[in-house]
């Protein structure tokens, strides 16, 4: 049998809860250098946000955000210390940031795989749905057991070559 999900997979998780707002989450995710994460309550993935779904929310209907469009609309990606302006620029944007939760945000029923699953159907998962990261689930309970990101697949060609790993 070939490489796993199980075999690849980063167990330890970086995770949201639904109840954080938006600048807690913002937070998690610059402390710890990623883009996005899961959203786990009491061990169940229960969705994925990222950075880009708190500028996409804070975006959408805000006049204030609009206001800086020529500045928000030349990142891409949009670094993290860009919520950090928004909030600082605004009260009403930085009230927005309190007061929305991840469960607001995020992207509830996520696409995953589970522990066993061949890592040749979770990079062709990963790149035809057009995803960086996907959360690894036990099949039974959806408890969140591990995730594999793009840099995950990339790590695991470099150290087994890629004959060996697809």
């Amino acid at each position: 049998m070939g490489i796993t999900a199980a075999d690849l997979m980063t167990k330890q998780v970086i995770k949201l809860t639904p109840e954080m707002n938006l600048v807690e989450m913002d937070t998690v995710l610059m402390k710890r250098g990623v883009s996005g994460a899961p959203v786990v309550e009491r061990q169940r993935l229960v969705g994925v946000a990222s950075q880009v779904d708190i500028i996409r929310a804070v975006w959408q209907g805000h006049h204030e955000a609009h206001q800086h469009a020529p500045y928000y609309s030349s990142l891409y990606p949009i670094p993290l210390s860009a919520i950090e302006y928004m909030s600082k620029d605004s009260p009403t944007l930085s009230n927005l940031l309190v007061e929305q939760k991840v469960r607001d945000i995020m992207t509830s029923d996520p696409l995953v795989a589970h522990p066993d699953d061949p890592i040749e159907s979770i990079a062709e998962r990963m790149v035809g749905d057009q995803i960086h990261r996907l959360p690894i689930v036990e099949p039974d309970t959806g408890d969140l057991v591990g995730i594999i990101s793009s840099l995950d697949l990339v790590r695991a060609i470099s150290i087994h070559g890629l004959a060996e790993v697809f």
